[in-house]
Parts: C-alpha cells; structure tokens; sequence
C-alpha cells in the first residue's frame, strides 16, 4: 500500500488544481489548524498519531465539495476518489470518512479520521464554533425533512460523545 502523504504545498496546488472555490479552501485550513492542534494534544498523551496526514487530509477533505453540489453527489465519496487517483490512499480513506460517525469509532478513538471529522463539525465557514453551533446550523440548512432532521439530531448526540471522548483523551485541554 502506498503510504506516501502530500506535503502543504502539494495539498495547495492541488486544491488549485481541483479548482476550490475560495471559501471552500478557508474552511479547508481552518479545520487543517483544528485538527493539528487536537493531533498534537493527542501525540503528547502518547498516542501515535501523524500530523502530516490529519493536516493533509484536513487541507483535502472538501476537495469534492464544489462539484457535488453542482452535480448533486456525495462529496466525500467523489472527494475520495479523486484523492485516490492522485495517489494518496492513506488521505483518500480519511475524505470519504470526514462524514460518517459510529460509536465502535467513538471508542477506537483517536485516529486521524476521527480528528479531521471532529474538526469539520466545530468549523462554520471559516471559524471556530461550538459543536450545537455547528449542528444548530446544519439542521436550519439540511433538515428539510423530519427523517433528515432526525438523522442530523442523531449525529449530533454522537459527535458529543466524540468530543467527550476527545476532551478525556486529551485530559481536557481542547481550547476551543
């Protein structure tokens, strides 16, 4: 299996390449800042963790997002894919994981993919918000239905229990 990771810069020029709109890329590096932060707490409580893949596959886990919504698919699958074909299997995985949630993850955590997609969820836009902020927002935007309202209460009460789990792994020193 290729475990090659993208440098900073080679995440950047891809985003480029991949032609992401700028708003997309701000929230990209604000979860990539997100997400380090939380690694590093992690990697000092002597989990093993790699900070070159929670930051590329933070950089690129939107990297489908644009073109989803245009052609109305799944953006971390098509997202994954296409980290795929640039050779990255290791960040694809973590794209087409930055959505989905269970609680067998919850107590495997952490992993990198748990990061970056806890760190998605805390990031509105481009800033740091509280979990009920983030969710509050995606059932006004997404909930258009009770079944989808439903199922976005249900992940809410899951990625608590993450950040609960996150806050014990790193003795409670999330700051934000």
């Amino acid at each position: 299996m290729n475990n090659k990771v993208p440098s900073r810069e080679t995440c950047l020029a891809l985003m480029k390449s991949a032609k992401m709109p700028e708003h997309i890329m701000s929230h990209s590096f604000v979860v990539e800042e997100v997400s380090t932060i939380i690694a590093r707490l992690c990697i000092e409580r002597g989990y093993e963790l790699s900070i070159e893949l929670v930051s590329a596959a933070a950089l690129l886990h939107d990297i489908a997002k644009a073109k989803c919504i245009e052609e109305h698919c799944h953006h971390a699958e098509v997202g994954a894919e296409i980290v795929r074909a640039w050779g990255y299997p290791q960040v694809a995985t973590i794209v087409e994981e930055h959505v989905s949630l269970s609680m067998a993850d919850i107590i495997a955590c952490p992993t990198e993919s748990l990061i970056v997609n806890y760190a998605d969820k805390r990031v509105l836009h481009d800033r740091v918000v509280s979990l009920d902020r983030r969710f509050e927002y995606l059932i006004e935007r997404y909930g258009t239905t009770p079944q989808k309202r439903n199922l976005l209460n249900f992940k809410w009460k899951l990625y608590r229990k993450l950040e609960a789990r996150l806050r014990q792994v790193t003795a409670n020193d999330l700051a934000f």
